[in-house]
C-alpha cells in the first residue's frame, strides 16, 4: 500500500538523510487528519517533538515517488518587513532524490511511500497542546473581528479606508480580513513604510504602530487611534527621521515621527556592540542602521513634501 509522507525541508537539512524513488527510507511518522479518497497522510518528525499523547513510529518504505512543494512568500498585514508562505498557492516539482542538506527553493517534499501490506500506521489523533492552541487561535480571531467594530475598530478601520483609497497611485495596501491590521508600503524606496494592528489578543488589547524602522505601542482608546493618522500623515509627507546617538558606540537608534505642529514621538533602541574572542558580534539589522547614520525618509509623493 502506498501512503504520503510530509518532510519539512528544514527539519531534513538540519538532521535528514538523503532519499532518492526507488530507495529505502524510514522516518518517525504522525498522521494528517485523513481526507476523503486521498492516500493516508503522514508528517516526518527529525527532532522528537510529537507529544507523547499522539501516536507515533517509524515506518519503513520504498520511496515511489518525490515531490518538492514549495509556497508564494506574502507580506503580512500590520507587519512591516515580515512574510508569510501561502499555503493556498503551492508550486509542486518533480524530483528523483533529495541531498542533504537539500537544495533548491522547495518548502517542502511529500513522498509518495510504498509500504507493505499491514504494515502499523499511526492513526490521527489531536494531542492537547494541538487543541489548545487551536482553540486560542479561533479566541483570537473572534476578539480580532469583535474589536473591528467597537469604537476604536470603526477608527482605525475607516482609517485604513482613507489610506488605501487616497494613496492606491503611491503605496501598496496589505490589509487584514480578521482584525484591523494594514501595511502602507510606498514605491519610493527612499519614502518610510507604515503598518498598524490592534492586538487580537483577549484581555491585552493595544495598538502597535511601525514607521520606517521605529515602533510604538498605544492604548486601544479613541484619542490613540487619532495618533496613528498623525503617524501616517508624517510618513507620507516625510516627517520622519533615523537618528544615531552619540556618535561613538554605545549608541541610541531612534525613530522620530512628527506631526504637523509640531508635536513628535520618538521610538528609541539602545545598541552596544560586544566582543568575544578578539570578534565583535552585532544584530545585522540595527548594524546597518548604524552604518545608515542620520536619515530623513523621503514623502511618497514629491508635492506633498513639506
Amino acid at each position: 500500500m502506498q501512503i504520503e509522507v510530509d518532510i519539512v525541508r528544514w527539519e531534513h537539512n538540519c538532521c535528514g538523510t538523503p532519499f532518492a524513488v526507488g530507495g529505502q527510507a524510514t522516518w518517525h511518522l504522525h498522521a494528517v487528519a485523513p481526507e476523503s479518497g486521498a492516500p493516508s497522510r503522514f508528517v516526518s518528525d527529525e527532532h522528537d517533538q510529537t507529544p507523547a499523547d499522539v501516536p507515533h513510529w517509524a515506518v519503513t518504505g520504498t520511496v515511489a515517488a518525490i515531490t518538492g512543494v514549495s509556497y508564494p512568500r506574502i507580506p503580512m498585514p500590520g507587519m512591516i518587513g515580515t512574510s508569510t508562505s501561502d499555503l493556498s498557492r503551492p508550486s509542486m516539482q518533480p524530483l528523483t532524490s533529495v541531498d542533504f542538506p537539500a537544495e533548491g527553493e522547495c518548502s517542502e517534499f511529500r513522498v509518495l511511500l510504498d509500504v507493505p501490506d499491514g504494515t502499523p500506521l499511526p492513526t490521527h489523533r489531536q494531542g492537547a497542546d494541538a487543541t489548545t492552541q487551536l482553540s486560542r487561535k479561533r479566541n483570537a480571531a473572534t476578539v480580532g473581528r469583535q474589536r473591528m467594530t467597537d469604537e476604536v475598530g470603526v477608527l482605525l478601520e475607516a482609517l485604513a479606508d482613507d489610506a488605501q483609497n487616497r494613496y492606491a497611485h503611491l503605496a501598496v495596501a496589505i490589509r487584514a480580513t480578521d482584525k484591523s491590521a494594514v501595511t502602507l508600503q510606498p514605491g519610493r524606496t527612499d519614502a518610510a513604510a507604515i503598518s498598524w494592528t490592534r492586538s487580537s489578543a483577549p484581555g491585552n488589547d493595544g495598538i502597535t504602530v511601525q514607521v520606517g524602522d521605529g515602533r510604538w505601542s498605544f492604548p486601544a482608546t479613541r484619542a490613540d487611534a487619532a495618533i496613528v493618522r498623525e503617524f501616517l500623515d508624517a510618513a507620507v509627507t516625510g516627517r520622519v527621521e533615523e537618528h544615531v546617538v552619540p556618535a561613538e558606540a554605545p549608541h541610541t537608534l531612534e525613530t522620530e515621527v512628527r506631526a504637523q505642529d509640531g508635536r513628535s514621538w520618538t521610538a528609541s533602541i539602545e545598541f552596544a556592540p560586544f566582543t568575544t574572542g578578539g570578534v565583535m558580534a552585532v544584530p545585522r539589522l540595527l548594524w546597518d542602521r548604524v552604518q545608515r547614520g542620520e536619515y530623513r525618509y523621503a514623502a511618497w509623493d514629491i508635492a506633498d513634501s513639506h
